[in-house]
């Protein structure tokens, strides 16, 4: 009987652990900042903050970094702004090419779906491996406001695929 009791505290232990770990007592996505260029605009958790991103610029020559954002529990926004002319097909299907090339990486998926402002986002899901055992997924949302071509791409590990999902829900439902 003593064994039993040891082995559900042991049980009870593990997945408070594995709760804490997973940033699922993390701060609400309820409330929310705005990302703006001037030219296009989007919503995000109000959790994540501005990061300096001069010297971490990607080096394309199809595209320029002009946001980078974080929170504590390890997610990315970054947002990206066409250099050249080009649809956010194009620049889609640039990057799938790019990705399925890659070894550690994989397509999850790829789709185009209009949000409520009537935004067309042409959308790619994929998984990067790290470190052995940690899997990343990186979400990218292409669209084009006034000629100009941009992506956000939201990025985290696979453990909080809900978290990562109710991020890429605010972005994309906001974008204008």
């Amino acid at each position: 009987m003593k064994n039993n009791n040891i082995f559900k505290i042991g049980i009870i232990e593990t997945l408070v652990s594995i709760v804490l770990v997973s940033g699922c007592t993390s701060s609400s996505t309820n409330e929310t900042k705005t990302f703006s260029d001037g030219n296009m605009s989007f919503s995000y958790p109000a959790d994540f903050y501005d990061v300096d991103y001069s010297g971490n610029e990607i080096d394309s020559s199809t595209m320029r970094l002009i946001g980078m954002l974080e929170n504590k529990d390890g997610f990315a926004i970054r947002v990206f702004k066409s250099k050249t002319r080009t649809s956010p097909t194009e620049a889609k299907d640039v990057a799938v090419s790019k990705i399925e090339n890659l070894s550690n990486y994989k397509v999850l998926s790829t789709t185009t779906e209009t949000n409520s402002n009537g935004v067309a986002v042409e959308k790619i899901s994929y998984s990067e491996s790290k470190f052995l055992i940690f899997n990343w997924r990186h979400d990218n949302m292409y669209f084009q406001k006034k000629g100009d071509v941009y992506v956000i791409t939201v990025s985290g590990l696979v453990l909080d695929k809900q978290k990562l999902t109710d991020i890429n829900n605010i972005i994309f439902q906001s974008i204008k």
